[in-house]
């Protein structure tokens, strides 16, 4: 196998030839845009963009660099001449990604299969000894680079405007436009190259097309026309973000060293003259650049800096505020044990029984570790992910001890239980982290407890997702318990193919496996229900699927009776039907509408019992119109029954109208199991649960045509799917 050196020294050398712009220009117009007929975007049109043979964005970039460091070369290929250059880039490329996994040292290797289970060495000193060199950390430098894209691109225009309103006079004075107008020249380039590959796409007589390369150019008059604005203002946009082809191109000497053309996307021809071959690159430079002319200027610096810091804590409360209710959100909370500090929290959510700490983060990975270099890598993931998980963490401990005082950024002393059931760390970045997941899963170091759940790592983006899609704050809770709840054991690319999961099928799958592996083409209902709601693409804007399948049945109408509770009762039942299989909800519904069926009748008060035995709690439903005190005497003292017989730690309780058709009230009851001569009298004569609602299978979804996630199971012995090298038993096998 040749080195990646080789191999992108070759690449540079094929980038000097006349007619690698239109290679570059065919790749993007094959791999940026969705191509489909008929004038509506749907499912199967956008699954293209992860189909296996269209190269990334990072591997479209690195084309576009090699060509900017050439210079420009604007020479028409034949037909035959671009598919045979385009299949040999496309082969240099797959070895390039080849070329990312060193030769392993075997020694070492056969050394970790033979050690026995108490010395399995942590990941790091794995990738140590396994790799000699030992200064690389190549797994995780592939995952960087070929990891795919946690953001849609209208969430960096979106969020721009936001993350930077308070820079807005520094860069109208510094660069001549806010940031709302870059926006609009970015989406008439945008809306330009288009209408150009629609056009093109519609006259020609051949496929690939003759010439590709016109399709990414443009001139400013045209993006005057489209956008709208002043000549000044649109040429003060394209200058800020446009440079010459081989202007700071003399560096990018490996896929690692810094690309010009990402910084400045938009490539300068001549006086009047502009190429730009991806929008995503151009949305992305609009909420990256800023950072960089800020720091610029040595005088702004600072300022910007806090703007930054604030950015990521005020869009965090605002968003966790729109699901949990501004009472209920609280930012800058210093908590004192006496007089000194002991914990700061950037965002607190309290929620009934439940708690979220939030610490935010504005650190970016450098060029070094995104290189693969270790310890700038770790060391950068330290102060952007550990130090915050660290300082969630230790404020979660406070947040259940007593005799601590908690002050808002006034002073004020602010009121806080100290009795949480449940507190989720959360690590909120404001940059795209490339790998975020992938880092996470193996340098975070964290501790979990009865009370204090897994920690969830995220960016911005992230929690702008989870509170876009997520209808209240039952259902956030239900998808940051089962996020939890896996911790480690679901490898995907980005977080948004496992929200994308959750919200098609749940996040239960079947035989409970320890290692689920998701792709990417997972989210791309996600994005279409995202596109519907922010770009106004006609479409569904919630998928069908989990969020959808019982609206207006019984169980769902008690879900949307509940679902903004803070009573930790009426949340645990709401939890609980979350947690039931599609079957079991089917059940559930049918044994209601029987029940009303039946009482209509005979007036007369019925019941269903569900256990869940595996899980050691279970749900009782009664349906009857008795007055309050006495149905709700009947509902506890039958539940604390089948609790009792199904030896459960746990039993929910519902009370159902009948003639409204709608929820009453519950119970929740909760303690741990043991034998009582006292409750084997009263449940003597108890009726036993009839065999059709013994519901054990929780794990089995059941949502109509709703796709499922196929797994793959994996020996024990076999290599781990996450790209170790090590035996599956020795590295993600809980």
């Amino acid at each position: 196998m040749r080195s990646e050196k080789e191999i992108f020294d070759e690449l540079e050398v094929l980038s000097t030839h006349d007619g690698f712009w239109e290679v570059v220009a065919f790749f993007c117009w094959k791999d940026t845009f969705i191509h489909f007929s008929g004038d509506k975007l749907d499912k199967e049109a956008l699954a293209q963009q992860f189909e296996r043979s269209r190269l990334s964005r990072t591997e479209l970039s690195t084309l576009i660099g090699l060509a900017c460091k050439s210079g420009f070369n604007n020479k028409q290929l034949s037909l035959e001449e671009l598919k045979e250059r385009s299949e040999h880039i496309w082969q240099l490329l797959e070895e390039l990604h080849h070329s990312f996994y060193p030769p392993l040292d075997v020694a070492a290797l056969s050394a970790q299969s033979d050690a026995k289970d108490g010395d399995v060495p942590t990941f790091g000193k794995f990738m140590r000894d396994l790799i000699p060199s030992g200064n690389k950390n190549h797994f995780m430098r592939e995952a960087i680079f070929y990891g795919g894209d946690g953001v849609f691109k209208h969430q960096y225009r979106d969020l721009a405007k936001r993350r930077y309103s308070l820079d807005e006079d520094w860069i109208e004075a510094n660069k001549g436009f806010k940031v709302s107008q870059a926006a609009d020249v970015i989406s008439a380039i945008e809306k330009i190259q288009l209408e150009k590959a629609n056009q093109s796409i519609s006259t020609a007589t051949s496929w690939p097309l003759p010439y590709h390369l016109p399709i990414f150019c443009f001139d400013v008059s045209e993006v005057v026309t489209r956008s709208g604005l002043g000549l000044e203002i649109v040429e003060a946009v394209i200058a800020a973000f446009s440079a010459k082809p081989q202007e700071g191109m003399d560096c990018f000497k490996s896929v690692d060293d810094f690309n010009h053309r990402n910084a400045f996307p938009i490539i300068k021809i001549d006086e009047d003259t502009f190429a730009s071959f991806q929008a995503y690159s151009l949305w992305e430079a609009l909420y990256e650049s800023p950072f960089f002319w800020f720091n610029a200027d040595h005088t702004y610096k600072a300022t910007a800096s806090k703007h930054r810091g604030a950015f990521t804590e005020d869009f965090t409360a605002e968003r966790l505020a729109l699901v949990f209710g501004e009472e209920n959100v609280l930012t800058n909370i210093d908590i004192y044990d006496g007089k000194a500090k002991a914990g700061e929290i950037d965002v607190l959510v309290t929620f009934g029984d439940f708690a979220i700490v939030v610490q935010a983060k504005s650190k970016k990975l450098t060029i070094e570790a995104r290189r693969g270099n270790s310890k700038q890598l770790e060391g950068d993931f330290k102060k952007a992910i550990q130090d915050a998980y660290d300082q969630a963490h230790s404020c979660s401990q406070l947040l259940q001890g007593d005799g601590y005082v908690f002050k808002d950024e006034s002073g004020i002393e602010v009121n806080i239980r100290s009795s949480f059931k449940m507190i989720f760390p959360v690590c909120i970045v404001s940059d795209h982290f490339p790998a975020l997941s992938a880092q996470a899963r193996h340098f975070l170091k964290y501790q979990t407890t009865d009370v204090i759940k897994h920690p969830y790592v995220m960016d911005v983006f992230l929690i702008d997702m989870i509170t876009e899609m997520l209808p209240s704050s039952l259902w956030v809770l239900d998808y940051l318990i089962k996020r939890s709840d896996y911790g480690d054991s679901i490898l995907s690319n980005h977080e948004l193919v496992i929200l994308s999961t959750y919200i098609k099928q749940n996040l239960y799958f079947e035989e409970n496996p320890t290692l689920v592996m998701l792709d990417d083409d997972i989210s791309a209902d996600l994005e279409l229900a995202m596109l519907a709601r922010r770009d106004g693409y006609e479409g569904e804007v919630t998928p069908e699927g989990f969020l959808t399948v019982h609206k207006n049945t019984h169980v769902g109408r008690i879900i949307d009776d509940i679902e903004y509770s803070t009573d930790f009762g009426l949340q645990k039942l709401g939890l609980h039907l979350l947690s039931m299989s599609g079957n079991s909800i089917n059940l559930l519904n049918e044994a209601i509408s029987k029940m009303i069926v039946q009482f209509k009748k005979d007036h007369r008060h019925h019941d269903i019992t569900l256990p869940l035995l595996e899980e050691k709690t279970g749900l009782t439903i009664h349906c009857n119109e008795d007055d309050n005190e006495t149905a709700y005497k009947k509902l506890v003292t039958h539940c604390e029954k089948r609790k009792y017989t199904c030896k459960a730690d746990s039993w929910v309780g519902c009370c159902f109208s009948p003639t409204q058709g709608r929820f009453r009230f519950s119970s929740y009851h909760e303690s741990e199991w043991c034998q009582s001569d006292e409750m084997e009298k009263l449940v003597a004569d108890l009726k036993p649960i009839s065999p059709e609602h013994h519901v054990g299978d929780v794990k089995n979804l059941s949502f109509g045509k709703q796709p499922q996630i196929t797994l793959k199971k994996i020996g024990r012995n076999e290599p781990c799917s996450c790209g170790s090298g090590q035996k599956y038993k020795r590295c993600c096998l809980p």
